[in-house]
């Protein structure tokens, strides 16, 4: 079996090479054919780019892809380049080579939002005080910078369930008629929020590949009662941070600022 000699190309001239995707599947399709009365094999196609890195950030030199076409098969490869994880969006010039035949191709590269923070939960357990700092390891796996604010805020709930809740204003409703019902339901189900959770931290723009140490600082509301579960939820971009907060016996008494 020839090894790729005898290979050609099945593309029409004015049919451009195209892959997009975000940096780990640039995907694209090639169409082959082998015109000789030999069995042909493809291993690999040659690349060339000014502008684009493989995943370990050297010159991105080569896309596995294998291919065995009999005499005067053709055949169409969905082919994936993955390159450095860390490439802006945007529109790239490739040159692929492929049986002696070198042609012009596209990427166009997609945007990839991804921030991690570890731990991805922290449990407050709230006595008197109102403020309460954690730190973290914040991360931009995406190839996008991610501006993080000095604030955000998140609604702070009793853990106990909705079911629950609808139980208890059912055995609360001084009669049983749909008014009173809907009214012990409201009231309970308004209850569940406790108030609002507020996170400040210094202003920062997380560069691509940047993993950092940050510290951030939790506020809780003051109308906490003791002895209860709470919990918040803080969505950061595709990443979210679950709180607990169990307060003390002194969880409702009244805390500093």
């Amino acid at each position: 079996m020839a090894e790729t000699s005898g290979i050609q190309l099945a593309h029409a001239e004015d049919a451009p090479f195209v892959f997009s995707g975000p940096p780990s599947r640039l995907q694209g399709t090639i169409r082959l054919v082998n015109p000789t009365s030999e069995k042909v094999k493809l291993s690999s196609v040659s690349v060339q780019s000014a502008n684009l890195m493989g995943v370990a950030r050297l010159p991105l030199t080569q896309i596995p892809m294998t291919a065995r076409l009999a005499p005067g098969e053709q055949t169409s490869l969905r082919s994936t380049i993955a390159i450095d994880p860390y490439t802006p969006p945007g529109t790239y010039p490739l040159t692929l080579t492929i049986g002696g035949q070198t042609v012009q191709a596209t990427a166009h590269v997609t945007e990839v939002v991804d921030f991690r923070i570890e731990p991805g939960e922290i449990t407050i357990l709230a006595g008197k005080e109102s403020k309460y700092t954690r730190e973290f390891v914040i991360e931009n796996a995406g190839n996008v910078p991610l501006p993080l604010g000095e604030r955000c805020e998140a609604p702070l709930l009793d853990s106990v369930d909705l079911v629950t809740t609808m139980l208890v204003g059912l055995h609360d409703a001084p009669q049983p008629d749909k008014d009173s019902l809907l009214t012990s339901w409201l009231a309970g189900w308004g209850g569940m929020a406790a108030g609002t959770l507020v996170v400040t931290r210094d202003a920062i723009m997380l560069r691509p590949g940047q993993k950092i140490t940050a510290t951030a600082t939790f506020e809780l509301p003051g109308a906490l009662k003791p002895l209860r579960h709470y919990r918040a939820s803080l969505q950061l971009y595709n990443a979210t941070l679950a709180v607990d907060v169990y307060t003390t016996v002194k969880g409702g008494s009244k805390r500093s600022g």
